[in-house]
C-alpha cells in the first residue's frame, strides 16, 4: 500500500516534458463542438452572402434559391429548412445587409474622426451604403417589393428601422461636435439624398472619382457658412 502511494504521489508530480520522456502522455480534451445553434448561423450567412451576390449579378427575377444554394454549398432542401420561399430569403438577406450597415455606421459615428469632423465621418457612411457593392442588390429587392404583397411590409419594416437608428445615430454626432439641431438636420438630409441621387446614377456612370470630387465640394460649401438658415427636419 505504501508503495502504491508513493507510484501515485511521482506520477502527479511529473512535468509535461517528464511525462513525454517516460511515455505517460497526457489526455488531450476533444476540441469543443460547435453548438447546432451557431451552425445555423454559419449556414444562414452563408447563404444570405449568396443571396446578394446572386441578386447583384442576376437581378430579383433571374434569382433562383437553386443558384443560391448552390454557390453556398448547400442543397436547395437545406435552404428551403432556413427559408422556405424565396422572398424569405431575399427579405432576410436585406434585413442581413442593413444590420451590417448599422453597425459600420455606429462604429464610424463614434470615431474620433467623427468628433472632429462628423460630415466628412457622415459621407464615408453614405458612400459605403449607397456607392458600395450592397447597393445594387438592395435596389433590386426595393423594386421587387414594390408590388410584391408578401415583400413590401417586411422590407418597409427593416429600411424604417435602418433610416430612424441611422438618423438618430448621426443626429447625435453632429450635435456633440457643436452643430444645432437645425444644422444637422439640414446636413443629414441635404447629404443622403445627394448620396441616394448618385447612387441611381451610378448603375449607368460608374464614377465614384467623381461622386467623390462632388461631395468635397459640398462640404466647402459648409464650412463656408452656407447653411446657417437651412431648415428641413429628418425623416
Amino acid at each position: 500500500m505504501r508503495g502504491t502511494r508513493a507510484s501515485a504521489r511521482a506520477t502527479a508530480s511529473r512535468t509535461p516534458l517528464q511525462s513525454r520522456a517516460t511515455g505517460d502522455t497526457p489526455k488531450r480534451r476533444p476540441p469543443a463542438r460547435r453548438t447546432q445553434e451557431s451552425r445555423s448561423k454559419a449556414a444562414r450567412e452563408k447563404l444570405l452572402n449568396a443571396t446578394l451576390e446572386v441578386l447583384r449579378e442576376r437581378g430579383y427575377n433571374g434569382l433562383t434559391t437553386k443558384e443560391v444554394a448552390v454557390r453556398a454549398g448547400f442543397s436547395n432542401g437545406a435552404l428551403m429548412h432556413h427559408y422556405s420561399t424565396k422572398a424569405d430569403l431575399v427579405i432576410a438577406a436585406g434585413a442581413h445587409i442593413y444590420d451590417q450597415h448599422i453597425a459600420d455606421g455606429r462604429r464610424i459615428a463614434a470615431s474620433a474622426a467623427a468628433r472632429k469632423d462628423p460630415l466628412s465621418a457622415f459621407i464615408s457612411d453614405c458612400v459605403d451604403v449607397y456607392l458600395g457593392a450592397a447597393f445594387i442588390p438592395t435596389t433590386e429587392m426595393m423594386v421587387a417589393a414594390r408590388t410584391d404583397p408578401l415583400m413590401n411590409a417586411p422590407f418597409d419594416a427593416f429600411m424604417q428601422r435602418y433610416r430612424k437608428t441611422m438618423n438618430a445615430i448621426w443626429l447625435e454626432a453632429f450635435i456633440r461636435a457643436g452643430y444645432s439641431r437645425q444644422e444637422a438636420s439640414f446636413l443629414i438630409m441635404s447629404t443622403l439624398n445627394m448620396v441616394r441621387g448618385m447612387a441611381i446614377n451610378s448603375i449607368w456612370q460608374r464614377d465614384l472619382s467623381y461622386y467623390k470630387k462632388f461631395l468635397r465640394e459640398w462640404t466647402k460649401i459648409v464650412r463656408a457658412g452656407g447653411v446657417k438658415n437651412a431648415r428641413i427636419d429628418v425623416r
